[in-house]
């Protein structure tokens, strides 16, 4: 069976501790690393990659939820907290599991299942490159050439693509698709749009312009978008 690399970000060392307790039961499961300090783990997570992240939001420096907006290559993450109403906005940015403190084992061991559940499943038959990517819509399977996206949409369960001749709507939730798209060329500034960087013509503070078209960046992003422009 192989080794699943994890990392705990948590500014409680107690909740640290619980974690690392609980992990300790699923052998398959190391621990590369336990942080207090969410500035210093984003530093680490520049250079490590984990299998899985277990992530704390209310901490100082900045959030949970911001450092997952951060980070351009992002690991499965099971967000902690003891705080309920985080979770449409951690869901948003497509984290597999949700857990609220005290987590009793039981409720843990379900989230470790989704992970395991989620590395099992089948691959597509149909390899993606680094200059398209297969999409599902109008009952077949579509190449796109990444090239020719302008921007993406997240409408409910689907994402709408928006490309220089046509749009696509396809079912899939836009944290997913985010996942599929090479980084840094594809940025997501809002919980509802990615966009091309090399597609943006103009930025201000609040929005970006690619033509004639305005998208929004959203409050947790716009660290993200500034960061490579």
């Amino acid at each position: 069976m192989a080794d699943y690399h994890c990392i705990i970000v948590d500014d409680e060392p107690l909740a640290l501790d619980v974690i690392e307790k609980h992990l300790s039961r699923f052998p398959s499961f190391v621990i590369k690393g336990r942080y207090e300090d969410p500035v210093e783990a984003f530093s680490i997570l520049k250079t490590q990659k984990p299998d899985l992240l277990f992530l704390d939001i209310e901490m100082p420096g900045f959030s949970g939820l911001e450092l997952i907006a951060y980070m351009n290559e992002k690991p499965e993450v099971i967000l902690t907290t003891a705080y309920r109403e985080y979770a449409v906005e951690g869901f948003e940015l497509n984290v597999l599991d949700y857990l609220v403190k005290p987590i009793p084992f039981s409720r843990f061991a379900q989230a470790i299942d989704r992970f395991l559940e989620k590395k099992q499943r089948v691959s597509p038959s149909v390899q993606e490159d680094s200059e398209a990517i297969f999409v599902r819509a109008d009952r077949k399977t579509m190449r796109i050439e990444l090239r020719d996206i302008l921007y993406i949409e997240g409408v409910k369960d689907y994402v709408k693509i928006v490309l220089h001749d046509r749009k696509i709507l396809t079912k899939e939730s836009i944290g997913n698709f985010m996942s599929r798209l090479p980084q840094p060329q594809f940025v997501r500034i809002h919980k509802s749009f990615i966009v091309a960087r090399d597609k943006i013509t103009a930025y201000t503070a609040h929005d970006i312009e690619i033509g004639k078209i305005e998208i929004p960046i959203g409050r947790i992003y716009k660290h993200v978008f500034r960061s490579g422009n």
